[in-house]
Protein backbone atom coordinates (compact mmCIF):
# COMPACT_ATOMS: atom_id res chain seq x y z
CA UNK A 1 0.00 0.00 0.00
CA UNK A 2 1.00 3.62 -0.66
CA UNK A 3 -0.31 6.35 1.66
CA UNK A 4 -0.44 9.95 0.43
CA UNK A 5 -1.47 13.03 2.36
CA UNK A 6 -2.44 16.30 0.66
CA UNK A 7 -2.44 19.53 2.67
CA UNK A 8 -4.83 22.48 2.67
CA UNK A 9 -3.26 24.28 -0.29
CA UNK A 10 -3.40 21.02 -2.28
CA UNK A 11 -7.20 20.94 -1.89
CA UNK A 12 -7.70 24.71 -1.78
CA UNK A 13 -9.94 24.86 -4.87
CA UNK A 14 -11.08 22.89 -7.88
CA UNK A 15 -7.84 23.45 -9.83
CA UNK A 16 -5.75 22.10 -6.95
CA UNK A 17 -8.00 19.04 -6.54
CA UNK A 18 -7.67 18.29 -10.25
CA UNK A 19 -3.90 18.56 -9.82
CA UNK A 20 -4.09 15.81 -7.17
CA UNK A 21 -6.13 13.63 -9.53
CA UNK A 22 -3.45 14.11 -12.18
CA UNK A 23 -0.70 13.12 -9.73
CA UNK A 24 -2.53 9.93 -8.75
CA UNK A 25 -3.12 8.97 -12.37
CA UNK A 26 0.52 9.59 -13.30
CA UNK A 27 1.64 7.24 -10.55
CA UNK A 28 -0.25 4.31 -12.07
CA UNK A 29 0.45 2.53 -8.79
CA UNK A 30 -0.31 -1.21 -9.16
CA UNK A 31 -1.33 -1.72 -5.50
CA UNK A 32 -3.78 -0.02 -3.16
CA UNK A 33 -3.53 3.68 -2.28
CA UNK A 34 -4.95 5.56 0.69
CA UNK A 35 -5.24 9.35 0.33
CA UNK A 36 -5.59 11.54 3.43
CA UNK A 37 -6.76 15.12 2.89
CA UNK A 38 -6.74 18.27 5.01
CA UNK A 39 -9.46 20.91 5.08
CA UNK A 40 -9.51 23.34 2.16
CA UNK A 41 -7.02 26.16 2.72
CA UNK A 42 -8.33 28.68 5.26
CA UNK A 43 -11.37 26.63 6.29
CA UNK A 44 -10.11 25.59 9.74
CA UNK A 45 -9.47 29.24 10.60
CA UNK A 46 -12.97 30.10 9.37
CA UNK A 47 -14.47 27.41 11.61
CA UNK A 48 -12.53 28.73 14.61
CA UNK A 49 -13.74 32.23 13.78
CA UNK A 50 -17.29 30.91 13.55
CA UNK A 51 -17.47 29.46 17.05
CA UNK A 52 -15.52 32.37 18.54
CA UNK A 53 -18.10 34.81 17.14
CA UNK A 54 -20.95 32.62 18.38
CA UNK A 55 -19.41 32.37 21.87
CA UNK A 56 -19.03 36.17 21.89
CA UNK A 57 -22.75 36.53 21.06
CA UNK A 58 -21.86 37.95 17.66
CA UNK A 59 -24.54 37.11 15.09
CA UNK A 60 -22.07 37.45 12.23
CA UNK A 61 -21.12 33.80 12.83
CA UNK A 62 -23.93 33.16 10.36
CA UNK A 63 -21.98 35.08 7.70
CA UNK A 64 -19.01 32.77 8.23
CA UNK A 65 -21.22 29.70 7.71
CA UNK A 66 -22.54 31.29 4.51
CA UNK A 67 -18.96 31.88 3.29
CA UNK A 68 -18.11 28.25 4.03
CA UNK A 69 -21.10 27.11 1.99
CA UNK A 70 -20.16 29.29 -0.97
CA UNK A 71 -16.55 28.08 -0.91
CA UNK A 72 -17.47 24.39 -0.95
CA UNK A 73 -20.37 24.72 -3.39
CA UNK A 74 -18.15 26.57 -5.87
CA UNK A 75 -15.68 23.68 -5.78
CA UNK A 76 -18.46 21.14 -6.37
CA UNK A 77 -19.88 23.09 -9.33
CA UNK A 78 -16.47 23.15 -11.01
CA UNK A 79 -15.60 19.50 -10.31
CA UNK A 80 -18.83 17.54 -10.68
CA UNK A 81 -21.17 17.44 -13.73
CA UNK A 82 -24.29 19.52 -13.07
CA UNK A 83 -26.66 16.55 -13.30
CA UNK A 84 -24.73 14.73 -10.55
CA UNK A 85 -24.40 17.59 -8.05
CA UNK A 86 -27.61 17.07 -6.06
CA UNK A 87 -26.34 14.27 -3.81
CA UNK A 88 -22.98 15.82 -2.84
CA UNK A 89 -24.53 19.28 -2.37
CA UNK A 90 -27.14 17.74 -0.11
CA UNK A 91 -24.42 16.07 2.01
CA UNK A 92 -22.48 19.32 2.31
CA UNK A 93 -25.61 21.26 3.28
CA UNK A 94 -26.45 18.66 5.93
CA UNK A 95 -22.99 19.04 7.53
CA UNK A 96 -23.26 22.83 7.44
CA UNK A 97 -26.73 22.74 9.00
CA UNK A 98 -25.28 20.67 11.82
CA UNK A 99 -22.56 23.31 12.20
CA UNK A 100 -25.23 26.02 12.24
CA UNK A 101 -27.24 24.23 14.95
CA UNK A 102 -24.19 23.88 17.19
CA UNK A 103 -23.12 27.47 16.60
CA UNK A 104 -26.61 28.65 17.53
CA UNK A 105 -26.37 26.67 20.78
CA UNK A 106 -23.02 28.28 21.53
CA UNK A 107 -24.49 31.69 20.73
CA UNK A 108 -27.35 31.16 23.17
CA UNK A 109 -25.12 29.81 25.94
CA UNK A 110 -22.26 32.33 25.45
CA UNK A 111 -19.72 29.55 25.97
CA UNK A 112 -18.21 26.55 24.21
CA UNK A 113 -16.63 23.37 25.56
CA UNK A 114 -13.46 21.75 24.21
CA UNK A 115 -15.60 18.85 23.02
CA UNK A 116 -17.77 21.10 20.85
CA UNK A 117 -14.71 23.00 19.58
CA UNK A 118 -13.13 19.73 18.45
CA UNK A 119 -16.30 18.71 16.66
CA UNK A 120 -16.60 22.08 14.93
CA UNK A 121 -13.01 22.44 13.69
CA UNK A 122 -13.04 18.87 12.41
CA UNK A 123 -15.78 19.70 9.90
CA UNK A 124 -13.21 21.11 7.46
CA UNK A 125 -11.69 17.70 6.74
CA UNK A 126 -15.11 16.00 6.63
CA UNK A 127 -16.26 18.50 4.00
CA UNK A 128 -13.10 18.39 1.86
CA UNK A 129 -12.81 14.59 1.85
CA UNK A 130 -16.44 14.24 0.70
CA UNK A 131 -15.85 16.66 -2.18
CA UNK A 132 -12.51 15.08 -3.17
CA UNK A 133 -14.05 11.61 -3.17
CA UNK A 134 -16.95 12.61 -5.45
CA UNK A 135 -14.66 14.66 -7.72
CA UNK A 136 -12.35 11.68 -8.18
CA UNK A 137 -15.31 9.48 -9.11
CA UNK A 138 -16.01 11.75 -12.07
CA UNK A 139 -12.36 11.96 -13.10
CA UNK A 140 -11.69 8.26 -13.60
CA UNK A 141 -10.53 7.55 -10.05
CA UNK A 142 -13.14 5.27 -8.44
CA UNK A 143 -12.70 5.22 -4.68
CA UNK A 144 -14.19 4.47 -1.28
CA UNK A 145 -14.65 7.30 1.25
CA UNK A 146 -14.08 6.45 4.92
CA UNK A 147 -14.43 8.49 8.12
CA UNK A 148 -11.20 8.55 10.14
CA UNK A 149 -13.27 8.98 13.31
CA UNK A 150 -14.27 5.33 12.89
CA UNK A 151 -10.64 4.16 12.83
CA UNK A 152 -8.45 6.42 14.99
CA UNK A 153 -9.12 6.16 18.73
CA UNK A 154 -7.88 8.72 21.25
CA UNK A 155 -8.16 9.91 24.82
CA UNK A 156 -10.49 12.80 25.74
CA UNK A 157 -7.99 15.64 25.46
CA UNK A 158 -10.32 16.87 22.73
CA UNK A 159 -8.23 19.56 21.00
CA UNK A 160 -4.86 17.78 21.07
CA UNK A 161 -5.84 14.18 21.58
CA UNK A 162 -3.39 11.37 22.31
CA UNK A 163 -3.88 8.41 19.99
CA UNK A 164 -4.18 4.87 21.30
CA UNK A 165 -1.94 3.46 18.59
CA UNK A 166 -2.44 -0.22 19.42
CA UNK A 167 -6.24 -0.07 19.29
CA UNK A 168 -6.19 2.23 16.24
CA UNK A 169 -3.81 -0.08 14.35
CA UNK A 170 -5.99 -3.10 15.11
CA UNK A 171 -9.14 -1.33 13.98
CA UNK A 172 -7.51 -0.15 10.74
CA UNK A 173 -6.16 -3.62 9.95
CA UNK A 174 -9.46 -5.33 10.68
CA UNK A 175 -11.98 -2.85 9.27
CA UNK A 176 -10.32 -0.85 6.48
CA UNK A 177 -12.22 -1.53 3.21
CA UNK A 178 -10.52 -3.51 0.48
CA UNK A 179 -10.34 -0.99 -2.33
CA UNK A 180 -7.89 0.20 -4.94
CA UNK A 181 -8.23 3.81 -3.72
CA UNK A 182 -9.46 5.00 -0.31
CA UNK A 183 -10.09 8.64 0.64
CA UNK A 184 -9.90 9.63 4.32
CA UNK A 185 -10.18 12.93 6.21
CA UNK A 186 -7.11 13.80 8.27
CA UNK A 187 -6.96 15.51 11.68
CA UNK A 188 -10.21 14.02 13.02
CA UNK A 189 -10.56 11.14 15.46
CA UNK A 190 -12.88 9.90 18.19
CA UNK A 191 -12.53 9.01 21.86
CA UNK A 192 -13.50 5.54 23.05
CA UNK A 193 -16.66 7.11 24.48
CA UNK A 194 -17.62 8.27 21.01
CA UNK A 195 -16.79 11.98 21.36
CA UNK A 196 -15.20 13.81 18.42
CA UNK A 197 -11.52 14.73 18.97
CA UNK A 198 -8.79 16.29 16.82
CA UNK A 199 -5.04 15.64 16.66
CA UNK A 200 -3.75 19.23 16.93
CA UNK A 201 -3.08 21.74 14.15
CA UNK A 202 -1.14 19.90 11.46
CA UNK A 203 -2.61 16.62 12.67
CA UNK A 204 -3.52 15.39 9.17
CA UNK A 205 0.15 14.44 8.69
CA UNK A 206 -0.12 12.36 11.85
CA UNK A 207 -3.34 10.71 10.61
CA UNK A 208 -1.53 9.65 7.44
CA UNK A 209 1.43 8.19 9.35
CA UNK A 210 -0.96 6.19 11.57
CA UNK A 211 -2.61 4.65 8.50
CA UNK A 212 0.81 3.97 6.94
CA UNK A 213 2.18 2.26 10.06
CA UNK A 214 -0.98 0.21 10.61
CA UNK A 215 -0.98 -1.11 7.05
CA UNK A 216 2.83 -1.47 6.78
CA UNK A 217 2.81 0.82 3.75
CA UNK A 218 5.73 0.85 1.36
CA UNK A 219 5.97 4.61 1.71
CA UNK A 220 4.19 7.71 3.01
CA UNK A 221 4.12 10.77 0.78
CA UNK A 222 3.15 14.17 2.20
CA UNK A 223 2.27 16.73 -0.47
CA UNK A 224 2.19 20.47 0.24
CA UNK A 225 3.11 23.65 -1.64
CA UNK A 226 6.91 23.54 -1.08
CA UNK A 227 9.69 21.36 -2.50
CA UNK A 228 10.32 19.37 0.68
CA UNK A 229 12.14 20.43 3.82
CA UNK A 230 14.59 23.31 3.42
CA UNK A 231 17.98 24.01 4.94
CA UNK A 232 16.24 26.92 6.66
CA UNK A 233 13.06 28.96 6.29
CA UNK A 234 13.20 30.51 2.78
CA UNK A 235 11.37 33.53 4.16
CA UNK A 236 14.32 34.18 6.46
CA UNK A 237 17.21 33.29 4.13
CA UNK A 238 17.08 33.59 0.34
CA UNK A 239 19.94 31.10 0.00
CA UNK A 240 17.85 28.27 1.51
CA UNK A 241 17.36 25.17 -0.62
CA UNK A 242 15.57 21.81 -0.43
CA UNK A 243 17.35 19.01 1.46
CA UNK A 244 17.61 15.76 -0.51
CA UNK A 245 17.68 13.27 2.39
CA UNK A 246 17.30 13.30 6.18
CA UNK A 247 17.22 10.74 8.95
CA UNK A 248 14.07 10.36 11.02
CA UNK A 249 15.83 12.01 13.97
CA UNK A 250 17.03 15.00 11.95
CA UNK A 251 13.57 15.52 10.49
CA UNK A 252 11.97 15.39 13.97
CA UNK A 253 14.43 17.97 15.31
CA UNK A 254 13.90 20.34 12.39
CA UNK A 255 10.12 19.96 12.57
CA UNK A 256 10.07 20.59 16.32
CA UNK A 257 12.16 23.73 15.90
CA UNK A 258 9.94 25.38 13.34
CA UNK A 259 10.07 23.57 9.98
CA UNK A 260 6.32 23.82 9.37
CA UNK A 261 6.29 21.53 6.34
CA UNK A 262 6.04 18.57 8.75
CA UNK A 263 3.98 18.09 11.95
CA UNK A 264 6.48 16.74 14.56
CA UNK A 265 4.48 13.71 15.86
CA UNK A 266 4.22 12.37 12.29
CA UNK A 267 7.60 10.66 12.41
CA UNK A 268 7.06 8.46 15.48
CA UNK A 269 4.74 5.81 13.96
CA UNK A 270 7.04 5.53 10.93
CA UNK A 271 10.24 4.91 12.89
CA UNK A 272 9.18 1.62 14.47
CA UNK A 273 7.81 0.35 11.14
CA UNK A 274 10.81 1.75 9.18
CA UNK A 275 8.51 3.32 6.59
CA UNK A 276 10.21 6.00 4.47
CA UNK A 277 8.57 9.40 4.11
CA UNK A 278 8.81 11.74 1.13
CA UNK A 279 7.87 15.43 1.27
CA UNK A 280 6.68 16.59 -2.16
CA UNK A 281 5.21 19.66 -3.86
CA UNK A 282 1.73 19.26 -5.39
CA UNK A 283 2.42 22.17 -7.74
CA UNK A 284 5.90 20.96 -8.75
CA UNK A 285 5.57 17.16 -8.78
CA UNK A 286 8.70 16.68 -10.90
CA UNK A 287 10.87 17.85 -7.99
CA UNK A 288 12.22 14.92 -5.97
CA UNK A 289 11.46 16.60 -2.66
CA UNK A 290 12.97 15.36 0.60
CA UNK A 291 13.36 11.68 1.49
CA UNK A 292 13.24 10.88 5.22
CA UNK A 293 14.36 7.40 6.18
CA UNK A 294 16.23 5.22 8.64
CA UNK A 295 19.42 5.29 6.58
CA UNK A 296 19.82 8.48 4.51
CA UNK A 297 22.65 8.88 2.02
CA UNK A 298 25.82 10.53 3.42
CA UNK A 299 25.95 14.30 3.13
CA UNK A 300 28.92 16.60 2.70
CA UNK A 301 27.34 19.00 5.20
CA UNK A 302 27.89 18.52 8.93
CA UNK A 303 24.74 20.58 9.56
CA UNK A 304 21.55 19.56 7.75
CA UNK A 305 19.41 22.54 8.65
CA UNK A 306 18.97 25.72 10.68
CA UNK A 307 15.51 26.13 12.24
CA UNK A 308 14.00 28.95 14.25
CA UNK A 309 11.08 29.29 16.65
CA UNK A 310 9.91 32.86 17.18
CA UNK A 311 7.64 34.36 19.87
CA UNK A 312 9.47 32.64 22.70
CA UNK A 313 9.78 33.76 26.34
CA UNK A 314 12.74 32.80 28.49
CA UNK A 315 11.90 32.16 32.15
CA UNK A 316 14.64 31.79 34.77
CA UNK A 317 14.40 30.41 38.30
CA UNK A 318 17.53 31.20 40.31
CA UNK A 319 18.90 31.64 43.80
CA UNK A 320 21.45 30.31 46.26
CA UNK A 321 18.70 28.25 47.92
CA UNK A 322 18.67 25.93 44.89
CA UNK A 323 22.23 24.68 45.34
CA UNK A 324 22.30 21.03 46.40
CA UNK A 325 18.55 20.93 47.04
CA UNK A 326 16.95 17.91 45.33
CA UNK A 327 13.60 18.19 43.57
CA UNK A 328 13.72 21.85 42.48
CA UNK A 329 13.73 21.00 38.76
CA UNK A 330 10.99 18.40 39.26
CA UNK A 331 8.76 20.92 41.03
CA UNK A 332 9.42 23.54 38.36
CA UNK A 333 8.52 21.24 35.47
CA UNK A 334 5.50 19.82 37.28
CA UNK A 335 4.09 23.29 38.00
CA UNK A 336 4.44 24.27 34.35
CA UNK A 337 3.06 20.95 33.09
CA UNK A 338 -0.02 21.32 35.30
CA UNK A 339 -0.89 24.41 33.24
CA UNK A 340 -0.42 22.46 29.96
CA UNK A 341 2.53 24.63 28.99
CA UNK A 342 4.98 23.15 26.49
CA UNK A 343 8.71 23.65 27.15
CA UNK A 344 10.90 24.15 24.07
CA UNK A 345 14.26 24.68 25.74
CA UNK A 346 15.95 23.80 29.05
CA UNK A 347 19.34 24.73 30.43
CA UNK A 348 20.79 24.62 33.95
CA UNK A 349 23.94 26.18 35.33
CA UNK A 350 26.55 23.67 36.53
CA UNK A 351 26.42 25.31 39.98
CA UNK A 352 22.72 24.35 40.16
CA UNK A 353 21.99 28.00 40.98
CA UNK A 354 19.66 28.62 38.02
CA UNK A 355 17.36 26.83 35.61
CA UNK A 356 16.15 28.50 32.41
CA UNK A 357 13.29 27.28 30.24
CA UNK A 358 11.98 28.48 26.90
CA UNK A 359 8.23 28.53 26.29
CA UNK A 360 5.69 30.24 24.06
CA UNK A 361 5.53 33.97 24.76
CA UNK A 362 1.75 33.66 25.15
CA UNK A 363 2.29 31.25 28.07
CA UNK A 364 4.81 33.48 29.86
CA UNK A 365 2.55 35.15 32.44
CA UNK A 366 0.73 31.90 33.17
CA UNK A 367 4.07 30.15 33.80
CA UNK A 368 5.22 32.92 36.14
CA UNK A 369 1.99 32.60 38.14
CA UNK A 370 2.36 28.81 38.34
CA UNK A 371 5.95 28.99 39.58
CA UNK A 372 5.24 31.82 41.98
CA UNK A 373 2.52 29.68 43.54
CA UNK A 374 4.74 26.59 43.66
CA UNK A 375 7.73 28.37 45.25
CA UNK A 376 5.84 30.84 47.47
CA UNK A 377 7.78 29.96 50.64
CA UNK A 378 11.22 30.00 49.00
CA UNK A 379 10.55 33.34 47.31
CA UNK A 380 9.30 34.85 50.56
CA UNK A 381 12.40 33.69 52.48
CA UNK A 382 14.70 34.97 49.72
CA UNK A 383 16.10 31.48 49.12
CA UNK A 384 15.07 32.14 45.52
CA UNK A 385 15.48 35.32 43.53
CA UNK A 386 12.44 36.92 41.86
CA UNK A 387 11.52 35.10 38.67
CA UNK A 388 12.77 36.72 35.47
CA UNK A 389 10.81 36.59 32.23
CA UNK A 390 12.44 37.86 29.03
CA UNK A 391 10.46 38.28 25.81
CA UNK A 392 10.24 38.36 22.87
CA UNK A 393 13.01 35.87 22.18
CA UNK A 394 13.76 33.31 19.47
CA UNK A 395 15.32 29.85 19.57
CA UNK A 396 17.71 29.09 16.71
CA UNK A 397 18.62 25.41 16.33
CA UNK A 398 21.34 23.75 14.26
CA UNK A 399 20.51 20.13 13.41
CA UNK A 400 22.50 17.31 11.84
CA UNK A 401 23.76 13.80 12.48
CA UNK A 402 27.14 14.99 11.20
CA UNK A 403 27.57 17.03 14.39
CA UNK A 404 28.06 13.86 16.44
CA UNK A 405 31.64 13.76 17.72
CA UNK A 406 32.48 16.67 15.41
CA UNK A 407 34.49 19.19 17.47
CA UNK A 408 34.26 22.94 17.03
CA UNK A 409 30.64 23.39 15.95
CA UNK A 410 29.59 25.32 19.05
CA UNK A 411 32.79 27.37 18.89
CA UNK A 412 32.08 28.29 15.28
CA UNK A 413 28.56 29.37 16.22
CA UNK A 414 29.83 31.60 19.05
CA UNK A 415 32.50 33.10 16.81
CA UNK A 416 30.17 33.90 13.91
CA UNK A 417 27.49 35.49 16.06
CA UNK A 418 29.94 37.26 18.35
CA UNK A 419 31.75 38.91 15.45
CA UNK A 420 28.40 40.18 14.20
CA UNK A 421 27.20 41.54 17.55
CA UNK A 422 24.48 38.92 18.10
CA UNK A 423 24.25 38.22 21.81
CA UNK A 424 23.50 34.62 22.83
CA UNK A 425 21.28 34.59 25.93
CA UNK A 426 21.33 30.82 26.51
CA UNK A 427 22.60 27.64 24.86
CA UNK A 428 21.74 23.95 25.12
CA UNK A 429 23.06 20.82 23.43
CA UNK A 430 21.43 17.42 23.77
CA UNK A 431 23.43 14.34 24.74
CA UNK A 432 22.84 12.95 21.23
CA UNK A 433 24.97 15.84 19.86
CA UNK A 434 22.47 16.14 17.03
CA UNK A 435 21.19 19.58 18.02
CA UNK A 436 22.65 22.84 19.28
CA UNK A 437 20.02 25.37 20.34
CA UNK A 438 20.65 29.00 21.19
CA UNK A 439 18.34 31.72 22.47
CA UNK A 440 18.69 35.22 21.01
CA UNK A 441 16.59 38.36 21.12
CA UNK A 442 13.75 38.29 18.60
CA UNK A 443 15.23 41.31 16.79
CA UNK A 444 18.43 39.31 16.16
CA UNK A 445 16.83 36.05 14.97
CA UNK A 446 16.70 36.90 11.27
CA UNK A 447 20.33 37.99 11.31
CA UNK A 448 21.44 34.92 13.29
CA UNK A 449 19.68 32.48 10.95
CA UNK A 450 21.23 34.08 7.87
CA UNK A 451 24.73 34.19 9.35
CA UNK A 452 24.69 30.58 10.48
CA UNK A 453 23.01 29.28 7.34
CA UNK A 454 25.42 31.03 4.99
CA UNK A 455 28.42 29.96 7.06
CA UNK A 456 27.53 26.26 7.04
CA UNK A 457 25.84 25.93 3.63
CA UNK A 458 27.39 28.39 1.18
CA UNK A 459 30.78 27.75 -0.48
CA UNK A 460 33.62 29.65 1.13
CA UNK A 461 34.10 31.96 -1.85
CA UNK A 462 30.46 33.07 -1.58
CA UNK A 463 30.89 33.67 2.15
CA UNK A 464 33.94 35.80 1.41
CA UNK A 465 32.00 37.80 -1.17
CA UNK A 466 29.19 38.39 1.33
CA UNK A 467 31.72 39.51 3.93
CA UNK A 468 33.32 41.94 1.45
CA UNK A 469 29.90 43.35 0.57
Amino acid sequence: MLVLKFGGTSVANSDAILKIASILKDKNYPKNMLVVVSAMSGVTDMLINCFQKAAAHDESYQDVIQQLEVKHMDAIEQLVPINFQIDIKGRIKMILRELEDMSKGVYLLDEISDSIQARVIGYGEILSSAIVSVAFQYHDLPNVLIDSRDFILTDENYLNAKVDLKKSYNRIKEQLPKAKLIIAPGFVARSEKGKATVLGRGGSDYSASIYAAAMQAEMLEIWSDVDGMYTTDPRKAKSAYSIKELSYQEAMELAFFGAKVLYPPTIAPLVAAKIPLVLKNTFNPAHKGTLISDNPAPSKHVIKGVSCIDNIAMLTLSGSGMIGVPGIAMRMFKAVATENINIYFITQSSSEQSITIGLAESDGKKAVQALTSEFTDELASVDLDPLTLEAPMSIVALVGNGMIKQPGIAGTVFSILGKNNVNIRAIAQGATERNISIVVKADDSHKAVNLLHDSFFLPQNKNAAIAMA
